[in-house]
């Protein structure tokens, strides 16, 4: 269940967006010919705008399945221009083959950049698909023609639309694939690819301009809407451990007014774990961290402060309230127990001598200092500095303990 409501919140913005696109979609064929050519413009222009978006944001996955959606969009509006009744046939059938095929391909594609060497292959792809269309209304290839709408099941239901079965093959396969990865990872990205492909069944099938405009219009929308959220994740949000990071917890501060409290908290020990485990045991070390700190903050916020640090923010609380939240957190870090995953230790020889048995658990502990809002410090950053200074005391008396700042 909370897998679904976790894909459905991700879907949130293309669902409103497929409900817009499609009341659209069935006032836009009442348009007259003026706001048939004005809806189509718009499309071009939105998917232009998203296009150089994406290059300003060098988003390269999603720059190439918005130029394979503009290719796709100015054949399909030759689709309906072209007098060749052949020719329709050919570029139906290479767009229903192409369009949902150079989606999928694009998504796995590594963030390597634009117009590098490793950018060179998308367009090579894009520019062979529109040679290999050119070359077969030149010739009127019948035989290539016919397969591109082979049936693979005589159902009568199937003629009811446009796609050629390899095309829907193709969008079944896409959809079901993407599906599996939103599951995985609730990605921004991932839920603009599910609608583009289903933006792009739409168009595939409708044999109105201003559908086809209006739902490739809504494509450009989701992608340009997963480049903003996308963008602002990689600046507020800490990758490693999926905590906001330090410039979020700056904004929190600001906000901050009346009575709270910050506590800063350290990974005791953090070096022994990187120089005798690995850096990967390191990373990990932090992820079991931040899990615990969202599951046992107990109403507070918590944030990746930079390197083995972290920090919690709780609004409208008193010290004396935040503490026992604080050791239960200090405690169920050390009660945890910690397996690190076999090979991603460092090998025999890299490693330090003590080093323990790889089934032994590793203990984590962590150390805490924490501060709250008064009279003698009057602004945030002050509070702060007086959680560092007792989190300091705590690493100086011992370690893996809580230090209250005046306490």
């Amino acid at each position: 269940m909370k897998i679904v409501v976790g894909v459905l919140y991700t879907l949130l913005p293309e669902i409103i967006l497929l409900v817009i696109a499609a009341s659209l979609a069935y006032y836009a064929a009442y348009f007259p010919d003026a706001g048939i050519t004005a809806t189509e413009l718009v499309a071009l222009f939105i998917l232009i705008a998203a296009l150089a978006l994406s290059m300003q944001f060098n988003r390269s996955r999603m720059f190439f399945a918005l130029l394979a959606l503009l290719i796709g969009y100015a054949a399909l509006s030759e689709r309906t221009a072209t007098g060749d009744a052949l020719n329709r046939q050919i570029l139906a059938g290479s767009l229903c083959l192409f369009l949902p095929f150079d989606l999928v391909c694009m998504q796995p594609l590594a963030e390597r950049g634009v117009f590098t060497r490793y950018g060179a292959w998308p367009f090579v792809l894009l520019l062979l698909e529109i040679l290999f269309v050119i070359l077969l209304m030149v010739t009127h290839a019948h035989g290539v023609t016919d397969a591109l709408f082979v049936q693979f099941v005589k159902w009568p239901w199937l003629s009811a639309t446009s796609i050629s079965q390899p095309g829907l093959l193709l969008l079944a396969i896409g959809l079901l694939w993407l599906n599996d990865r939103l599951i995985l990872r609730h990605s921004a990205e991932l839920a603009a690819f599910f609608f583009s492909l289903i933006a792009v069944a739409v168009m595939l099938h409708s044999r109105q301009p201003a559908t086809v405009a209006v739902f490739a219009g809504a494509a450009a929308v989701a992608f340009g809407i997963a480049i903003i959220q996308e963008s602002w994740s990689m600046a507020y949000l800490d990758e490693l451990t999926g905590l906001p990071g330090r410039r979020a917890l700056e904004e929190q501060m600001r906000r901050l007014g009346g009575r709270y409290v910050i506590a800063m908290l350290d990974v005791d020990h953090f070096k022994h774990f990187n120089d005798t485990y690995g850096h990967d045991v390191g990373d990990q070390v932090l992820r079991l961290v931040a899990s615990r700190l969202q599951k046992y903050a107990g109403g507070g916020k918590a944030f990746r402060y930079g390197g083995e640090e972290f920090s919690l923010l709780y609004a409208g609380k008193t010290l004396e309230d935040a503490a026992p939240v604080l050791e239960t957190l200090r405690i169920e870090i050390e009660t945890s127990g910690f397996n690190p995953r076999r090979g991603e230790r460092r090998s025999g020889s890299e490693a330090q001598e003590g080093c323990q048995d790889d089934d032994a658990p590793l203990r984590v502990t962590v150390s805490i200092g924490a501060a709250e809002s008064g009279t003698a410090r009057k602004d945030p950053w002050s509070v702060l500095k007086s959680a560092d200074r007792a989190l300091y005391d705590a690493k100086h008396a011992g370690r893996n303990r809580v230090r209250l700042s005046g306490v």
